[in-house]
């Protein structure tokens, strides 16, 4: 059913500041935006081979100021409308009767986050001519590999992902940030799942942690970010438990955002 991650969402306090700091860090180019349908205005920024969707609200009073703060993630389906039939039969519930079409043409229906652990994750359509603006160009990152959250039990989030969505639990072990991780696929995407070190901090809901960027070649991509203003969190690549090489930005220089590159094992 999920074909790819289309894009992550993040609001803004100020989207101006945010499209500016995408073109410099990633040489993303805006491809279309406006108003938003959740109040403030938005832009769609393309990089490499990816999208980011950038959200700034009506009222920013209770944003951190010079922050990307991760809000959504978007999957894209070939059918919405058939997808929505069978999620539907497995409990899931949508924030409306219908998509909606967004400045670049995708349908775009969210699902009721009562249903989806609290967090923010939306079906996507491409249109039948997808906006291609600034794909290409910049950064050269290949996809999302995934989007990670916190979690406060592994084996009860594991065990939804199969459930709900097909999933497979690909491996997983301790993780870097203390607590445990698992990785699990579904249809063509994946999500990482971190124990919370601290799990009895965290209510019942998940919270979105970091996005993976894939680049072809890791050395070349840290190079690259590297000439344009980031840092990194260690002195070379690590390689998790499913056999990705990871590398983390400074979230001093990443905007107060966690993102890494990821180099797949062949």
């Amino acid at each position: 059913m999920f074909e790819k991650i289309q894009h992550i969402g993040y609001v803004v306090s100020d989207l101006d500041q945010a499209i500016d700091w995408f073109a410099k860090s990633f040489g993303a180019t805006n491809a279309g935006g406006g108003p938003s349908r959740r109040g403030g205005r938005g832009a769609f920024l393309h990089f490499g081979k990816v999208e980011v969707e950038l959200i700034e609200p009506s009222d920013t009073s209770a944003l951190p100021k010079d922050a990307l703060v991760m809000d959504h993630v978007g999957y894209v389906v070939s059918s919405i409308a058939s997808s929505v039939e069978q999620l539907m039969g497995r409990g899931f519930k949508f924030a409306a009767d219908s998509p909606n079409t967004n400045v670049i043409g995708q349908q775009v229906l969210y699902f009721d986050s009562s249903t989806t652990n609290g967090v923010k994750i939306h079906l996507t359509q491409l249109p039948d001519q997808p906006n291609t603006i600034g794909l290409g160009q910049g950064v050269e990152i290949e996809k999302i590999v995934h989007a990670g959250y916190l979690v406060n039990d592994l084996d009860k989030a594991i065990a939804w992902y199969v459930e709900k969505f097909d999933g497979t639990h690909i491996g997983g072990g301790p993780s870097r940030r203390g607590g445990r991780n698992a990785f699990v696929n579904f249809g063509q995407v994946q999500v990482e799942l971190i124990e919370s070190a601290d799990a009895a901090s965290m209510g019942p809901d998940h919270e979105m942690d970091h996005v993976g960027y894939v680049a072809q070649d890791i050395q070349g991509g840290i190079a690259d970010c590297c000439g344009r203003g980031f840092q990194l969190a260690g002195d070379a690549p690590i390689t998790n438990s499913v056999g990705q090489q990871v590398m983390y930005f400074d979230t001093n220089t990443s905007m107060g955002s966690r993102m890494h590159l990821t180099q797949l094992p062949s």
